[in-house]
């Protein structure tokens, strides 16, 4: 089984945004994992919001509004405990805000970390989602893009519940609200220029992650959004899984 760093062609030096819906964050702390235990040292964090990671997720959480001389000491810390998430402020016990570009690009130049993880867009829990006009937000020094698309959303309303941005998921898929999300309707959306590709920075390689692959349909629904995805949006297509029955990511 391959490991999810070698799979999207992540290394040392790498800085890599996650958006889309149905698993970036659980994706973005796997990375996290791997790369650390590679003896790399890691940053975790997010330009829009997150929830507080775990202790299995993350070696340490640090809010740099708390923090008065937060780049010395972060850059310390980042040192010696190999990975730590960092965001901006604490708004609520259970919801932390995260970093505007310009303070994770002084973060990145400051603790020097050997790669950079960043969520770069919220989706509400939902399982799929459209992004809006101003997201996700992407640094432009990022060198690799992933895009999440949970497979657990195939067959399910378009509404609030189970999407976010449902309208917005209407114009681009073209379908109505209340309809069910199809295959084809996950491909038009993710293809789409006006929606993810156009955050991207030119000569970062993005990919399509299809998550929750975790039973036959949902692999043959991933083998299904794979032939209507539009060529040359995306540099690789992938699906996968992370916890039960089993982690493992393959190529489509």
């Amino acid at each position: 089984m391959s490991d999810f760093l070698d799979v999207f062609d992540i290394g040392t030096g790498d800085a890599v945004a996650i958006a889309g819906s149905g698993g970036k964050a659980t994706l973005m702390y796997r990375l996290a994992r791997e790369a650390s235990e590679r003896g790399m040292t890691v940053l975790t964090t997010s330009t829009t919001h997150l929830h507080p990671p775990t202790r299995r997720q993350s070696r340490g959480l640090f809010v740099t509004e708390e923090i008065p001389d937060w780049s010395e000491a972060l850059s310390e810390v980042l040192r010696s405990r190999r990975h730590i998430t960092v965001v901006g402020a604490r708004p609520r016990p259970d919801k932390l805000q995260g970093v505007d570009t310009q303070t994770l690009t002084r973060l990145r130049e400051i603790c020097r970390p050997d790669l950079v993880l960043i969520k770069a867009d919220g989706a509400r829990t939902r399982p799929f989602k459209a992004p809006g006009p101003e997201e996700p937000v992407v640094p432009d020094w990022v060198t690799r893009g992933i895009v999440v698309a949970g497979l657990h959303s195939v067959g399910l309303p378009v509404d609030d519940k189970h999407v976010h941005r449902p309208e917005r998921v209407c114009a681009l898929a073209g379908i109505d609200p209340g309809q069910p999300i199809t295959e084809e309707a996950i491909a038009r959306v993710v293809s789409d220029p006006s929606a993810y590709r156009r955050a991207f920075p030119a000569g970062c390689r993005v990919f399509l992650y299809l998550s929750r692959c975790d039973r036959t349909d949902r692999r043959a629904s991933a083998e299904v959004i794979k032939k209507a995805v539009e060529s040359n949006v995306y540099a690789q297509i992938l699906c996968g899984n992370i916890g039960l029955p089993r982690t493992f990511v393959a190529l489509l």
